[in-house]
């Protein structure tokens, strides 16, 4: 077919009607205009390589392969994908007699190459082989010899250069010489690539003026995959795939840089086939949408988001009807309540009824001291409110000076939420938390940031009745837990923020329970640190996949969609799948230019999202630029690259899509945990599956360790031990391991704990450095200690210590409970070392007096404790702090420290301090201490009958 019959075609292609009727086309809301600017927008924003803030596109890019330009650096860099390429539109058929390439030459990259291939084609879609390199290490400009390729007539409009494999291609510059000619053809014509990495820069044109770029083939590509898919659930595609075809035949007769609006309409055209697929795919099969539509908080982060005191005014809840017509209607359900700010909603299962979250503003509230809650006014806090999908029938459901927010329906109809509820108590209980219906008590507090004008309360799971009433924790958890969601399998899904005794700033860990908070289990994350958060967990609809966002620690919710395939393990990247690939993880990754947050998965390949077109806004108080309201839209977006506008407002972001329609509930979990009592139990099956390297019969005990909450809001004030950020502890004490490795033992229920496997010694061979809990009646198992956490239990005779009643708890030794430096470890050194260590004396060097001992400890042996004892990201078995250091060593090493033998008392002593991290201090105020003393008191029952 010559090229004035493709034009012919390609004319008749623009004058087709719409698909024949109004209703096929699926008008876009608002208005076309908008969805055709979005479409452009989106271009310029997507296309950016990983991390990047500029318009680079990927013609750009590549357009340094045929500048003319020679450095012996790269002139094009693509991103490391499988089967990278680069091409260039010679924009006629060449018989091409040669093609030149000149390497990337520098830091030993060349071999990168080796097997590059040439490829051509007629139309930019199907090409052939024509050439493999031998892998032969080639360069070009340091050496002046590049690899010249001799085709000797091969005939082709486009030059294709490809990789096999998962590479990075990248090369200096690119000739193209047609038979019998010295002139380079390829210099300043048109060339693109696959993808771009964050090495791609854009290139001037080196002759012709720049004119807009329309990846026509790319909206192509993603549309027939989007087909394909379609087809799958039934649809009919037939008359787009149509189109599209059309479409690419045609851009195969065009010159690139010929006839702009021409090209603009063969782009447009395009786009409508892939929005009439998509808007009349399958799974949408619900007529609404509901949403939210707020500003941001003003101090952006994962934890400041969700005060009160940080709200912007305005928006509310609305619902998106007729999305899919030509007709769409956005309608407000809360028009009639105060200005305030809108957060976290949720969907009835029968689709009637919605929980969100609301304050009222006060724009005194952010400049002023908020600790003092009497000068705080109860609405200008998050709650929770209910109504009817109509909008009618609304009621609040919760009071007072807490910031409650994220609620969702359980299945039971019980309704689950977050909370500041969880406060300063040393033990979590429903009579704890219910009380906070009638009284604001004090709040808890994160460890690592803070003062009296940012506070920043621990929030929590929590559930209530759907009146309000019974509200009880479902953690016991000491730091923050994030965007719950209830999974398919009836588990409640939810972000925590695990960082004992390790690096504050990437464990944000996903995590399970039960619907009354028994079972909390690690999901993915522990140990991962890019994505950084981890969060807006939900079930796919139909598969065992979850989605979730990759987001940024120091911002609001916002970041990368993946898919988490817990089949293929909990940690690092193996498991996910990026459906947004060109949204570095925020933070750990790069600064991306865009973002996404509040994923609706309706399969594995289709999500409702809320889509940013700006970067995340940094964490203070970010001003309206850098933290703009109206930064978010509603869009549909598919695994194949499609991303279609349903509703955005240009003063404010809309998010939190959900479907307005029925779907099935969740089984009802029973509830394990008993209102009435105040204890729990642990088994063990066995402690030596999962600590490699520990023979067995190592471990005599474990200790354990509770953690309490932080009582004030300056950051890292006191400072309790070697890193500022150390949580407070006290420990309750040991319980027995059996000869089979098995344990089992009461412990004090809502009490987040941590254990440690130590040997007879009183030395720790293995640390958590994450926290569990039981809850009230509840028996919590494991396998073993830092087992897979998909790890069966052994398949053999019943665990020795399950034979028995449950231990009791072997109290730890004087002044570790509440944990006193002082009271724990200035004994043994004024018993056995002052007399010798101390001003005047003849080692007066290592001062050991009650107001030295404790840096003299921490600095002996080249500051050997502190450096044990400060935050790692992970415990390994054997790398206890007191089993390696040089400290321990001197006092237990032969005969002692100057024929000093320390009694197993005073070693225990010295060992519990050392392996819990060296701390002057377990809690964070004297009146702490105080209260430590007396739950102590109130738990003797849990002890041997010598520790009451």
């Amino acid at each position: 077919m010559n090229r004035l019959s493709r034009h012919a075609i390609g004319l008749a292609l623009l004058l087709l009607p719409a698909f024949a009727t109004a209703s096929d086309l699926a008008a876009p809301p608002p208005t076309q205009a908008q969805v055709e600017a979005d479409w452009l927008h989106q271009d310029d924003k997507r296309s950016l390589p990983p991390g990047s803030t500029a318009p680079v596109t990927p013609a750009q890019d590549a357009a340094g392969g045929v500048d003319g330009v020679q450095t012996g650096h790269w002139g094009f860099h693509t991103a490391l994908e499988p089967d990278p390429w680069w091409q260039v539109d010679l924009e006629r058929p060449v018989k091409i007699g040669r093609v030149v390439l000149f390497n990337r030459c520098d830091d030993g990259m060349a071999a990168r190459n080796g097997h590059i291939e040439v490829l051509v084609s007629d139309d930019g879609h199907a090409f052939r082989q024509v050439y493999r390199h031998d892998g032969k290490v080639f360069y070009g400009f340091t050496d002046k010899k590049p690899l010249q390729i001799r085709l000797d007539g091969v005939t082709g409009r486009y030059l294709r250069l490809a990789l096999r494999g998962t590479q990075y291609l990248h090369l200096d510059e690119v000739e193209v010489y047609a038979v019998g000619s010295d002139r380079n053809v390829a210099l300043g014509k048109p060339a693109t690539q696959s993808s771009l990495s964050a090495w791609s820069v854009a290139h001037a044109p080196t002759s012709l003026p720049a004119a807009r770029d329309y990846p026509i083939a790319t909206v192509v590509f993603r549309g027939l995959r989007l087909a394909a898919s379609q087809r799958r659930l039934g649809a009919r595609v037939d008359a787009e795939v149509r189109v599209l075809k059309l479409v690419s035949l045609t851009l195969g007769t065009l010159p690139a840089r010929g006839d702009e609006e021409y090209r603009r309409a063969l782009y447009l055209r395009a786009h409508h086939a892939v929005r009439a697929m998509a808007l009349r795919n399958p799974l949408l099969n619900f007529d609404a949408i509901l949403f939210v539509q707020r500003a941001p908080g003003s101090f952006p982060h994962m934890s400041d988001q969700h005060y009160g005191w940080w709200s912007r005014p305005g928006g509310g809840l609305f619902v998106l009807e007729g999305f899919r017509t030509d007709h769409p209607r956005v309608r407000c359900l809360t028009a009639d309540m105060p200005g305030g700010s809108f957060t976290g909603p949720d969907l009835s299962y029968d689709g009637r009824k919605v929980l969100f979250a609301y304050c009222r503003f006060d724009p005194k509230l952010s400049g002023m001291d908020k600790l003092d809650k009497e000068k705080l006014s109860s609405d200008t806090f998050y709650h929770v409110y209910e109504m009817n999908v109509d909008g009618t029938g609304r009621r609040q459901v919760t009071r007072g000076k807490y910031d409650d927010f994220d609620p969702r329906y359980l299945p039971s109809g019980d309704i689950a939420f977050l909370s500041t509820r969880k406060g300063l108590a040393l033990q979590s209980s429903e009579a704890y938390s219910d009380s906070t219906r009638a009284a604001d008590l004090p709040d808890s507090y994160v460890r690592c940031g803070g003062d009296s004008f940012r506070p920043v309360p621990v929030f929590t799971l929590h559930a209530m009745r759907p009146d309000g009433t019974q509200i009880r924790p479902l953690s016991a958890f000491e730091n923050f837990e994030w965007t719950p969601s209830v999974a398919s399998d009836g588990r409640i899904l939810y972000t925590r923020w695990d960082y004992i005794d390790r690096f504050n700033g990437h464990f944000f860990s996903l995590w399970s329970s039960n619907q009354d908070g028994t079972n909390p289990q690690l999901v993915y994350g522990n140990y991962t640190v890019q994505p950084q958060v981890k969060c807006e967990a939900r079930s796919i609809p139909g598969s065992s996949k979850l989605v979730i966002t990759a987001g940024a620690h120091h911002s609001i919710t916002g970041g990368s969609i993946c898919l988490l395939d817990r089949s293929k393990g909990t940690e690092h990247d193996g498991p996910l799948i990026r459906i947004t690939p060109e949204v570095v993880f925020p933070e750990t990754g790069g600064q991306p230019a865009h973002y996404y947050a509040n994923p609706w998965p309706l399969s594995e390949e289709y999500f409702l999202v809320a889509w940013s077109d700006q970067q995340l806004p940094p964490h203070c108080r970010a001003t309206d630029e850098q933290n703009p309201r109206n930064a978010m839209g509603l869009y549909l977006l598919d695994a194949f690259g499609n991303q279609e506008l349903l509703y955005r407002d240009p003063g404010i972001s809309s998010m939190y899509p959900i479907p307005v329609a029925a779907r099935p509930a969740p089984p009802t979990q029973a509830r394990q945990a008993e209102r009435s009592a105040a204890e729990g139990r642990f088994l063990v099956q066995d402690v030596y599956r999962g600590l490699e390297g520990v023979p067995r019969g190592s471990v005599a005990r474990l200790r354990l360790i509770g953690v309490p909450p932080k009582v004030q809001p300056w950051m890292n004030q006191p400072v309790l031990g070697v890193s500022a950020e150390d949580p407070g502890k006290y420990v309750l004490g040991t319980v027995p391991v059996e000869p089979d490795g098995s344990a089992y033992f009461r412990v004090p229920s809502g009490v987040p704990l941590f254990f440690q496997a130590v040997d007879r010694s009183g030395v720790a061979l293995q640390t958590m450095r994450s926290l569990t809990f039981v809850m009230p009646g509840q028996t919590l198992s494991c396998v073993g200690c830092h087992e897979h956490r998909d790890a069966a239990p052994a398949v053999s005779l019943p665990a020795i210590a399950s034979l028995r009643e449950p231990s009791r708890i072997t109290p730890g030794p004087e002044g570790s409970w509440p944990l006193s430096f002082g009271r724990l470890v200035q004994p043994v050194l004024d018993n056995h070392c002052v007399r010798c260590h101390k001003p005047g004396a003849e080692a007066a060097k290592h001062d050991l007096t009650a107001a030295h001992a404790y840096d003299t400890l921490l600095g002996f042996g080249g500051n050997d404790l502190a450096k044990l004892a400060h935050e790692r990201d992970r415990s390994d078995a054997g790398q206890g702090v007191a089993a390696n250091s040089k400290l321990w060593s001197l006092l237990t090493g032969g005969s002692g420290h100057q024929q000093v033998a320390l009694d197993s008392s005073s070693r225990d002593r010295l060992a519990t301090w050392m392996d819990t991290y060296a701390q002057r201090l377990g809690q964070y105020s004297d009146a702490q201490a105080q209260e430590l003393t007396r739950f102590r008191a109130q738990l003797s029952a849990l002890f041997e009958p010598s520790g009451q």
